[in-house]
């Protein structure tokens, strides 16, 4: 899984916490210092961050990331 982030984010620091609260790996990826990300996220469609990529898929809905995390758990 990546998590897509900018440097103050703290919707993306919540995530963050989330996933490894529940013990789920990921890769962080800041856009601030990532254009070639930047570029990946806008073209999906994506405005804003936190942004999940998992198996080639883009959520940035929070209910939907918070689903996927919990799902991940059970």
């Amino acid at each position: 899984m990546k998590l897509y982030t900018k440097t103050v984010c703290p919707k993306c620091l919540w995530i963050k916490s989330e996933l490894i609260r529940a013990g789920i790996a990921f890769e962080t990826i800041n856009i601030d210092h990532d254009e070639c990300a930047k570029e990946k996220i806008l073209d999906a469609g994506f405005l804003t961050v936190p942004v999940i990529e998992m198996d080639g898929l883009f959520s940035g809905n929070l209910n939907d990331i918070m689903s996927k995390i919990e799902l991940s758990i059970s």
